[in-house]
């Protein structure tokens, strides 16, 4: 049994399907949004790039556990979090039929970029992997619905020569992280490293 004082956060992120019938998906990821998003994504006081506040997709799709297994419908929601010189921030939500609607948090390694002289200009020697992370934004993102892939490229600054990029692929009703890549060299050049690639890796 869950404590009562413990199951109110639990219950603030995540909206049940029966309240679909009060308010529209997008009202309820909205309601969500101010809550999950918390206060950093009201650092921008209202401005909002044209075109960027709010985006869906719906779409179906058969789960592997049974060959009887019926088709599901799943919504992705994307809201607007804030915007910076040279990077978007959004955050995710999905809508499954059973779980209702709830925020989306993408696995994220976490580097430690070594520079000779301990200047992040100077010459780049490694990027290590030193842990697993997860965030519940991501920068310059986009949704495709032919692949069922989400992508983001954080500049880590204006000229985009050192960068962070993902991949989370949709596999079995969750967004799977399989690839990531750091441009961790501040040479004015593009030229990243694959840190992991799990593309061509699939369940069977």
């Amino acid at each position: 049994m869950i404590r009562p004082l413990l199951w109110l956060p639990l219950a603030a992120l995540s909206l049940s399907p029966a309240l679909a019938e009060e308010a529209s998906l997008e009202q309820q990821a909205r309601a969500l949004h101010a809550l999950a998003g918390g206060e950093w994504c009201a650092l921008n006081d209202g401005f909002i790039p044209e075109g960027e506040d709010f985006a869906s997709w719906t779409f179906t799709y058969k789960p592997d556990w049974s060959p009887d297994a019926e088709e599901e419908t799943v919504t992705l929601i994307r809201l607007f979090c804030m915007a910076g010189a040279y990077n978007i921030n959004h955050a995710y939500y999905i809508h499954r039929d059973f779980e209702g609607l709830t925020p989306l948090s993408f696995a994220m390694p976490m580097v430690d970029p070594q520079y000779e002289d301990e200047d992040f200009e100077g010459k780049l020697l490694e990027v290590p992997v030193i842990g697993m992370s997860s965030t519940l934004v991501l920068v310059n993102s986009d949704f495709d619905p032919e692949t069922k892939t989400i992508t983001s490229f954080s500049k880590w600054r204006g000229i985009g020569d050192a960068s962070s990029s993902g991949t989370w692929a949709f596999r079995e009703g969750e967004f799977v992280l399989v690839r990531y890549d750091v441009d961790a060299s501040y040479d004015g050049e593009i030229n990243p490293e694959t840190l992991l690639d799990y593309t061509g890796k699939q369940k069977k």
